[in-house]
C-alpha cells in the first residue's frame, strides 16, 4: 500500500506493507479521508519529538477491514472514526476516561504509524461508528472539533466579554463552537481592540508579540485560555501577568462522540473550513499550502468516495 512515512529527518511516500492485526481487540481500517494539521507539519519538521520511522496523519475516517476476535460492537465495512489518542489503560486518569492526559499517552502519527496510508491498525477502543449522513471528510474533521470544544471545559462565563485571538480556521472554528453554546459577547480579532478590555482571551498562536498582545488585551483578573499544541514554550511577560492577576487555563479536548453529534446538527456551519482532497502524492503541495494558509482544512483522499 501507500504510505506517507516520516523516516529520520526525510519524509517519502513509499510502497510498504500493509499493517497486521495483531492483537485481538485491534482492527484495520481503510482510510477515506485524512486531514492535514500544524501536528502533522511539525512532525514532519522534526520540530515535534516523534517515533524514528513511521506513518503521519491522525485526524481521519474510514471503513472497517478487518475486525480482531474481541472487537464487539462494530462490522465489516462499517463506515468509522478515530480518536487518535491512545491511553495506558491503567493509571487514574484513564480510570476517569481522561485519556488524553495519561502520563503514558500516544498519539497516532506522532508516536504510532498514522492514517497517511491506504490502511491503518487501532485499537478498537478508539473507533466511533459513523452514520450514512456524515462524510468521511467531515468525520475526519471531528478531531479538530474535539479541540476546540475543550473550550467548554475552561470555565468561563458565557456572558462575559471574550475574544478568540488568531485569523484562522482554527479560530474561527472556535468562535462559532462558543457561540452555539451561548457566548453571545465572543468576538473574533477583526481590528484592534482597546487594551484591558476582554474578561478572557482564548489563544490560537503562540507568536511571542502575539502572546504579550493578549495579555494587554485582558482585563485585571481576566483569564488566558491557553489551547494550541505548539512545539516551542509559551513566552509569558511575568510583568504583566502578575500585576494584572491574569489567570490561565489550559484545556485540550472536549468529548469525541460529542463532536462527532455536531457534525450533523443544522446549527453548526462549518463546511466552508474544508478544504479539496488530494492525492497522497501531491503531498509536497499540500504540506506548503498547509504552512502557508491556514484559512480551511487541507485533506488527503485515499478513496473515491472520501467526500461521501
Amino acid at each position: 500500500m501507500k504510505a506517507l512515512i516520516k523516516d529520520g529527518s526525510e519524509v517519502r511516500l513509499r510502497e510498504v506493507d500493509p499493517p497486521l492485526l495483531q492483537h485481538p481487540g485491534s482492527l484495520r481500517i481503510r482510510v477515506a479521508a485524512a486531514g492535514l494539521c500544524r501536528t502533522d507539519l511539525y512532525v514532519a519538521e522534526g520540530l515535534l519529538a516523534s517515533a524514528g520511522r513511521l506513518v503521519l496523519g491522525h485526524e481521519f475516517a474510514g471503513t472497517v477491514a478487518e475486525l480482531g476476535c474481541q472487537v464487539s460492537g462494530l462490522a465489516l465495512h462499517q463506515r468509522v472514526a478515530v480518536f487518535p489518542w491512545l491511553g495506558c489503560g491503567q493509571c487514574r486518569w484513564c480510570q476517569a476516561g481522561h485519556t488524553t492526559a495519561c502520563p503514558q499517552r500516544r498519539m497516532l502519527g506522532v508516536h504510532l504509524d498514522g492514517a497517511f496510508a491506504e490502511e491503518i491498525v487501532v485499537p478498537a477502543e478508539l473507533v466511533y461508528a459513523l452514520p450514512d449522513s456524515t462524510s468521511f471528510r467531515a468525520a475526519a474533521y471531528a478531531e479538530p472539533v474535539a479541540a476546540s470544544l475543550a473550550i467548554l471545559r475552561a470555565g468561563l462565563d458565557p456572558q462575559s466579554r471574550g475574544l478568540v485571538y488568531g485569523r484562522n480556521r482554527i479560530a474561527e472554528l472556535t468562535y462559532r463552537l462558543m457561540r452555539l453554546h451561548g457566548f453571545s459577547r465572543v468576538e473574533l480579532l477583526q481590528a484592534q481592540k482597546e487594551e484591558s478590555s476582554f474578561d478572557y482571551v482564548v489563544e490560537t498562536v503562540t507568536q511571542p508579540e502575539d502572546v504579550a498582545r493578549m495579555l494587554r488585551l485582558l482585563r485585571p483578573g481576566g483569564t488566558l485560555v491557553v489551547k494550541s499544541r505548539h512545539p516551542r514554550p509559551l513566552q509569558l511577560d511575568l510583568q504583566q501577568l502578575v500585576p494584572k492577576e491574569i489567570r490561565l487555563a489550559a484545556v485540550n479536548y472536549g468529548d469525541f462522540q460529542t463532536s462527532l453529534d455536531l457534525l450533523r446538527n443544522p446549527n453548526f456551519r462549518y463546511e466552508d473550513l474544508l478544504g479539496e482532497g488530494h492525492p497522497l502524492e501531491d503531498w509536497r503541495l499540500l504540506f506548503e499550502e498547509a504552512r502557508r494558509d491556514e484559512s480551511t482544512k487541507s485533506f488527503f483522499r485515499l478513496s473515491d468516495v472520501w467526500d461521501s
